[in-house]
């Protein structure tokens, strides 16, 4: 664990209970107490610590949970004497489907696993939680102590004494110890030693019940090159989202520039060498009109006119004419004025330009002097 504070407490299993704590920093236990509120006795959520990294182990009470040593079967990897030793832990236990074991190989090559209930387990990790702990570790607190080879350690660690061997971890009961140690000397650990063992606690998590169904979550941090890394992506993403439209813009600017050259070229034979589209527009009308072709020959409006005053029932032409620009001057007569909007209506939806002024005649007829124009 690379936190600069390291924050030990007993883990609790009952409500509103005062916790042991001790607070490790720089190699040393730098406070300690037994409160409700562990953090806040600590000091620990000051907001000036908030983003200050803090490892913190749950140490379980040799009461609440058993540790057991078994010897490894022979051509055996790691893995394998592993899930034996739990099958194993399972097997001596009266409440198999309320177990929660974990399992390491020590360093003289024995596994040990410790058995816990899960009601145990998942109980006091909401009470840790409800007061702001997410334990990295909950390890046995007699696995902080060094065992000593034929020698049996008793360690005070505030909410329990135990009792401690070579592969041995069990509560300092009179009935325990009358049984497993008799008449055998008992050596007593100083202060000092229980909190150097406190100090390596970080050292001496790996037999971790915090494990398989109740591993803590990874939290997924970024480091600041990282962060400014994402920075300068974001910047990199925004830019090249708006470099997208302007090089498209610039390829569509490029092809038009390509078709217009290209329908200069195929009108030069036709109106002469013109400096651009617009100016080959107008040569192009303009000769239109000289040889009364294209959509302004007088036949294309007129026709129109005609078709469109033949399905429109009591309206008739009374007088047509043409102007060179293509458009047909028309005199319409009805009954009435509405009677000519079916023809002007049929006319525009044909995508004729159309301009109408009604009159009345002196006898009382309706007129409309008409303007009709090709596209």
């Amino acid at each position: 664990m690379s936190a600069s504070k390291l924050f030990v407490t007993v883990f609790p299993d009952a409500e509103a209970q005062a916790l042991q704590w001790w607070l490790v920093a720089d190699g040393a236990v730098e406070a300690r107490g037994c409160d409700v509120d562990p953090l806040l006795a600590a000091g620990l959520k000051l907001p000036s610590l908030e983003n200050e990294p803090i490892a913190h182990i749950a140490l379980m009470p040799a009461s609440l949970g058993i540790v057991r040593w078994h010897e490894p079967l022979d051509d055996m990897t790691e893995q394998q004497a592993l899930a034996a030793a739990r099958l194993a832990a399972q097997e001596n236990s009266l409440n198999v489907e309320n177990l929660h074991i974990a399992a390491v190989a020590d360093d003289a090559g024995q596994v040990a696993t410790a058995s816990v209930a899960k009601d145990v387990i998942a109980s006091g990790l909401v009470r840790l939680q409800a007061l702001g702990i997410d334990s990295d570790v909950i390890v046995p607190a007699g696995w902080l102590i060094a065992p000593e080879e034929d020698i049996v350690v008793e360690a005070d660690f505030g909410f329990e004494k135990l009792l401690r061997a070579q592969q041995m971890i069990i509560p300092d009961e009179p009935s325990l110890r009358a049984h497993l140690v008799g008449d055998g000397n008992v050596t007593i650990l100083p202060e000092a030693s229980v909190d150097q063992a406190l100090v390596n606690a970080a050292d001496s998590g790996t037999l971790n019940l915090r494990s398989g169904a109740f591993a803590k979550r990874a939290e997924r941090s970024m480091t600041a090159p990282q962060r400014r890394l994402l920075g300068w992506l974001a910047v990199a993403a925004l830019v090249i989202s708006l470099l997208i439209p302007v090089v498209q813009l610039v390829k569509y600017h490029w092809a038009i520039a390509d078709a217009e050259t290209a329908a200069l070229a195929v009108a030069e034979p036709v109106i002469g060498p013109a400096e651009s589209v617009d100016e080959a527009d107008r040569l192009l009308n303009e000769r239109l009109i000289r040889e009364n072709r294209g959509n302004i020959a007088f036949s294309v409006p007129a026709s129109a006119l005609f078709s469109a005053v033949q399905q429109t029932q009591g309206v008739s032409i009374e007088r047509i004419s043409y102007r060179k620009d293509g458009t047909v001057l028309a005199g319409l007569t009805a009954v009435r004025n509405e009677d000519m909007n079916p023809a002007l209506i049929a006319l525009q939806n044909a995508g004729f330009e159309i301009t109408a002024t009604p009159r009345t005649d002196a006898t009382g007829s309706s007129k409309a002097d008409i303007t009709v124009r090709a596209p």
